[in-house]
């Protein structure tokens, strides 16, 4: 059993994860209260599923990039019980996993999240066989910047997460039909995407030193 734990913006999710299932998720969205609301929520989703800590094997959070407080508090939880439990911790991109969810789709991906002062977090990924590979470095750009860098591009391609109806309508202004948004529910980030890639991380023995695991800032504000 695996515990997965994102907090890297106000929505924010857990998920318990046993080898191909989801045992049980929840998502909210907080009011920047990740610190009051973490473990509450992490007991309550453990006692509905009927799970001990003791039978978790392992624990994943998302690593960002996110919002300064929300990923603090979310790496912290996650470092004291991989300690506490002696269980391997393993961290997981945000944007990766919110890709994840779109892994079956042929076109190319760029994911993001808001970071703040009118900013987006980018990364653009190629899937293939069932899983996606991120294309270059995390970038750090505007919404005008973003449709300008995927018009460039000349091909079709799909924008999930953090895309605000103006966004929407600026791709679909420059790019056309080349333009493809991604649908709410997959678009929407799930601590169950988190534990899928960290439950084969888990099976290939890639952990993450609970020391040295740090959260990933392009932005100090989301």
């Amino acid at each position: 059993m695996l515990l997965a734990i994102d907090t890297a913006t106000r929505q924010t999710s857990l998920a318990l994860y046993d080898q191909s299932r989801v045992i049980a998720e929840t998502s909210w969205e907080t009011r920047a209260n990740h610190t009051v609301e973490l473990m509450p929520q992490i007991a309550r989703m453990l006692d509905d599923a009927r799970v001990d800590k003791k039978d978790l094997r392992a624990i994943a959070v998302s690593t960002g990039p996110g919002g300064f407080t929300g990923l603090r508090v979310g790496i912290s939880v996650a470092k004291g019980l991989a300690w506490s439990l002696r269980v391997p911790l393993i961290g997981i991109s945000a944007l990766d996993a919110l890709a994840h969810a779109f892994a079956e789709q042929p076109l190319v991906i760029w994911a993001m999240l808001v970071a703040g002062r009118n900013r987006l977090a980018v990364a653009k990924y190629f899937p293939t066989n069932h899983r996606v590979t991120r294309a270059g470095d995390l970038m750090l750009l505007d919404p005008t910047s973003l449709v300008e860098l995927a018009a460039s591009e000349n091909a079709r391609a799909l924008f999930c997460g953090d895309l605000d109806r103006t966004l929407e309508e600026n791709l679909r202004a420059r790019l056309g039909d080349r333009a493809v948004i991604g649908s709410p529910a997959p678009n929407a980030r799930r601590a169950a995407l988190i534990a899928q890639l960290a439950w084969a991380r888990l099976e290939r023995a890639e952990f993450d030193d609970v020391s040295a695991l740090a959260p990933i800032y392009l932005s100090q504000k989301i």
